[in-house]
């Protein structure tokens, strides 16, 4: 694991205090789902870890920032100079996760200039995501036991430090604590509001994972 940049303190955390890491180290699951190698896994990335295999799963996502006027298949995701999404080509992706798994539409090319000065990310869809707009966020779906689109699963957890995705076994820690503390979500990739609670202030999947709204 490649941590790039500090996350608790420095110039930019995104836990307003040091967080709870869970013990005994895990690693990414690349079985089951796609990763880049040498791209980065952001620090407060959504995750699910499981302490019998102990394996990671991340939850995909991306804020739309852009849809080509010209083709709506083409759609540019928010990033910046700490975070861009981590999607693959071959993810399928939706806004509303409903529906029929093989309808939905899938990333074929990705554009990834996030390494430039005021670079960008752009995914190119087999087909155009019907009502998505500027500032919606889609997440990855995955093929449920009917067929049917659905969630990677419900978030127990965070990424607590940048990780490089390595070509064979990527190690990777996780937080399913922030104590007193919280994470800024506004300092990480979107978290849709399906794994929020009610109000927004925890994670569904894990109410030790406070969130904060603040810059």
């Amino acid at each position: 694991m490649k941590a790039k940049r500090t996350t608790f303190v420095g110039e930019r955390p995104i836990f307003s205090g040091s967080p709870h890491i869970v013990e005994g180290g895990f690693n990414l699951d690349v079985a089951n789902l796609n990763f880049n190698v040498g791209n980065t896994i952001p620090a407060g990335t959504l995750s699910i870890f499981d302490e019998q295999t102990r394996e990671v799963k991340l939850i995909k996502t991306g804020e739309v920032k852009a849809i080509d006027a010209d083709d709506a298949k083409k759609v540019t995701l928010k990033c910046n100079d700490y975070y861009s999404p981590i999607f693959a080509v071959g993810d399928k992706v939706l806004k509303t996760v409903e529906g029929v798994f093989a309808d939905a539409p899938s990333i074929s090319k990705i554009e990834d200039n996030t390494s430039e000065e005021g670079g960008s990310y752009t995914i190119h869809l087999s087909a155009a995501i019907i009502g998505l707009a500027v500032g919606d966020v889609i997440v990855q779906v995955i093929s449920d036991a009917s067929k049917n689109a659905a969630v990677v699963g419900s978030a127990n957890s965070v990424t607590v430090t940048d990780t490089e995705v390595e070509s064979e076994e990527t190690g990777i820690d996780v937080s399913n604590d922030t104590m007193q503390y919280a994470l800024y979500e506004r300092r990480v990739l979107p978290i849709p509001a399906s794994q929020k609670d009610a109000e927004g202030a925890y994670l569904k999947g894990n109410s030790h994972v406070r969130l904060s709204q603040s810059y």
